[in-house]
């Protein structure tokens, strides 16, 4: 069964909720598609916000996820756990498809994020994928590999070292990290060039380094629902988008770390939500 709406946001991070929030504010008939927790990675990070100037600089991640759910609940907005399947074009703008059915829309807003890129390595026992999942290993013992040459890895090695994680290497094809992260690590616990990964083996150069656990931190790649349409991506796969967050693809729209913009965080996502909210409501207006 179709269900109409004006806006049919697709994920529910930072980017997302608070395109939802403003829409339900403003007016517009709109539908947040979140599957799992509002908050994106947020709520899954382990660290702090100490870079966002609207909370205390200890609050944690988690917590500001919570408030994101706990904001969209409190002021109606309309919230449907499912998994976004399909995006196609129809007579009246768009056929979102989950399983617990098809939705129409006149417009579509792309707030799907990032995911880490795994390199292969996510069916090893022995792997972590991405920093924000390094919570799941801190302070246990034996030998840990970090692989990565970006900020990612560097602050892997960082907190592992302050956690007592003795025996850690970190192997980088290339070094992406800002200088002063990369030589924080241990001259002798960094590895530059190339290397293979094994059965619970590092092979470099003529060197092989066993390892227990290990941390990949091979950066971000974005995360796209299957679209009927083409849109115009850069060749790393981000969404390009203009100033008011228009793809090209008329009505649709990308927000947060999905789309092409630098400095992407919570404060940048959170804007792309308005900037997307406010264009949208306009169009709605003027065709009213």
């Amino acid at each position: 069964m179709s269900v109409q709406h004006d806006v049919i946001i697709v994920g529910g991070g930072p980017a997302g909720a608070q395109c939802a929030l403003w829409l339900t504010k403003i007016g517009v008939s709109c539908l947040l598609l979140e599957p799992d927790r509002i908050g994106g990675l947020q709520a899954r990070s382990p660290y702090t916000n100490s870079w966002l100037s609207v909370v205390q600089a200890t609050t944690t991640a988690k917590s500001v996820a919570s408030n994101m759910q706990k904001n969209l609940t409190s002021q109606g907005c309309a919230r449907l756990r499912a998994s976004c399947r399909r995006i196609e074009r129809s007579d009246t703008g768009f056929g979102v498809i989950t399983e617990q059915g098809r939705m129409e829309a006149r417009f579509v807003v792309l707030a799907t994020g990032t995911q880490e890129k795994t390199g292969g390595l996510e069916g090893d026992p022995r792997a972590v994928i991405g920093l924000i999942g390094l919570d799941a290993i801190e302070g246990a013992p034996g030998r840990v590999a970090i692989l990565g040459g970006g900020d990612a890895a560097a602050e892997s090695y960082a907190i592992l070292s302050a956690a007592g994680t003795v025996d850690l290497k970190v192997f980088a094809r290339s070094v992406r990290a800002r200088p002063n992260h990369w030589s924080a690590i241990a001259a002798e616990s960094r590895y530059h060039g190339p290397y293979k990964v094994g059965d619970g083996v590092i092979s470099y150069r003529h060197e092989r380094f066993e390892f227990d656990r290990m941390i990949v931190c091979y950066g971000w790649q974005a995360a796209l629902p299957e679209l009927s349409f083409e849109l115009d991506v850069t060749e790393a796969g981000y969404v390009r988008v203009d100033a008011d967050m228009q793809t090209s693809q008329t009505g649709v729209f990308a927000i947060g770390d999905v789309n092409e913009r630098p400095y992407p965080c919570v404060a940048t996502a959170m804007s792309d939500g308005v900037y997307a909210a406010n264009v949208i409501q306009s169009v709605l207006h003027e065709s009213r």
